[in-house]
């Protein structure tokens, strides 16, 4: 967002990264959660 701010990256772009930047979020949650259930779970 800074960036943006900044002039570094359009906002058209910031909204595409921040669309990805999500989709990486959820995956990494998924993983997490999944790991853990495998801890709780052997």
């Amino acid at each position: 967002m800074i960036s943006a701010d900044l002039g570094y990256v359009e906002k058209e772009r910031l909204q595409e990264l921040r669309g990805e930047i999500g989709d990486v979020e959820r995956m990494l949650k998924a993983m997490i959660k999944s790991l853990e259930n495998k801890h709780l779970n052997p």
